[in-house]
């Protein structure tokens, strides 16, 4: 069986060997026609300074090539490669936005190879954009954090705007231009000239369009920095009747800028004032800061929203029971009266939630002795409210031996 199976790969390696050597005489001999096509020959563009005069731009990612069918005597077909051609497209023609099929033109081929049309002339298929520009203001993103006690103030780049260059298709994508500038660990000034670049919504870069220019110089000023709080600043008076609850500020504190002499001079910021003779309701100004030579404010927004609480004074009756202090144990204390009407004026608020253990009528005995006496009746009191009146002011007192 062995020796069968080795006869057979003997007859087969001989057909094969005897096929080839007619293939080499057929070849050699006869050198007959034939028919071969050439795969991903590459085509040069020329005049396509013509695409830029017809405000046109080429779409990115496009590659240019084509197959073509060639005749010819056998041993010069099989030795032709695609980089014995020379294939060109001319751009100077009509062009528009889109598809645009260019013929091409063979200018190279190996000598004795004949090129088959097959009735259809090749062409590439070029894909054009509208060139259109657009103008950007520079955005400058600020990244790292300078020395402690230092921050810098609004970047300030020139120029301010720049145009975005390219396929109309990419241009519509650019949301913003920006460019960064790293501070990290800075204490003094920085001027740089920095690339800026176009990005979309989603902040990721946009491709295949150019900035015009492509540079910007940016300055960024570094200065001392500290908070301060924010002092509110009134004019006038509030109308009759009517008191300031309270005084709430959108902000209480600033953060401040400025060369370190000036800065350590400056405790807080004042507001400019504001006149409260026309206010008699709860409101919300936006009030304009007092800000003094040499400061700087960070965001450059000079003004905070301040609402003032306003509310109506009004007035209450009490009765407060007379206490007699510095007693002397020797005697008897008899009081003409045992307590005192007070009338209050306080806001309403304060008024209305008032707590009468604050409120203290006294008559000091400390210096008196036996005998019949007319005293003031002193009022201790919380310092919001005012009195009005007491009823009595004074009472008799009459001090006798126990």
């Amino acid at each position: 069986m062995a020796v069968k199976d080795k006869q057979q790969i003997m007859a087969i390696t001989a057909s094969i060997f005897i096929a080839f050597i007619l293939w080499l005489y057929v070849m050699g001999e006869k050198n007959p026609v034939l028919v071969r096509t050439i795969e991903d020959i590459p085509v040069t563009l020329y005049n396509t300074e013509n695409i830029a005069r017809s405000n046109l731009v080429m779409l990115p990612e496009q590659t240019f090539t084509i197959n073509l069918t060639v005749k010819g005597r056998a041993l010069d077909v099989f030795k032709v490669t695609k980089d014995d051609f020379k294939v060109e497209a001319d751009m100077g023609g009509y062009l528009k936005r889109g598809d645009n099929n260019i013929p091409v033109e063979i200018r190279r081929k190996p000598q004795g190879i004949e090129v088959v049309s097959e009735g259809i002339f090749p062409y590439i298929r070029v894909k054009l954009d509208n060139l259109v520009s657009k103008a950007f203001p520079v955005n400058i993103n600020i990244t790292g954090i300078p020395k402690q006690g230092y921050d810098n103030l609004k970047p300030v780049v020139k120029p301010s705007e720049i145009l975005v260059v390219g396929p109309e298709e990419y241009i519509n994508k650019v949301n913003y231009v920006e460019g960064r500038v790293d501070i990290t660990g800075a204490f003094s000034d920085i001027s740089n000239s920095i690339v800026v670049k176009p990005y979309d919504r989603e902040r990721k870069q946009v491709l295949n369009v150019e900035t015009d220019p492509r540079y910007v110089d940016v300055f960024v000023s570094i200065k001392s920095a500290k908070q301060v709080p924010i002092k509110v600043v009134t004019k006038n008076s509030l109308p009759k009747g009517k008191t300031i609850k309270s005084i709430n500020l959108s902000e209480p504190n600033i953060y401040i800028l400025g060369d370190l002499n000036v800065l350590n001079n400056i405790k807080q910021i004042e507001t400019k004032p504001i006149d409260l003779q026309n206010i008699n309701q709860t409101t919300s100004i936006q009030v304009e800061l007092n800000i003094p030579k040499g400061i700087y404010l960070k965001n450059k927004e000079n003004s905070i929203l301040v609402e003032l609480a306003v509310e109506n004074i009004i007035q209450k009756e009490i009765k407060l029971p007379i206490s007699i202090q510095n007693q002397n144990g020797e005697y008897v204390y008899s009081p003409s009266s045992e307590e005192v009407n007070l009338l209050i004026r306080g806001s309403e608020s304060q008024v209305n939630q008032i707590d009468l253990n604050q409120f203290i009528a006294v008559l000091d005995v400390s210096e008196l002795s036996e005998g019949e006496f007319t005293l003031p009746i002193k009022i201790i009191k919380p310092e919001q409210f005012e009195i009005v009146s007491n009823e009595p002011e004074k009472i008799k007192i009459k001090i006798s031996k126990r």
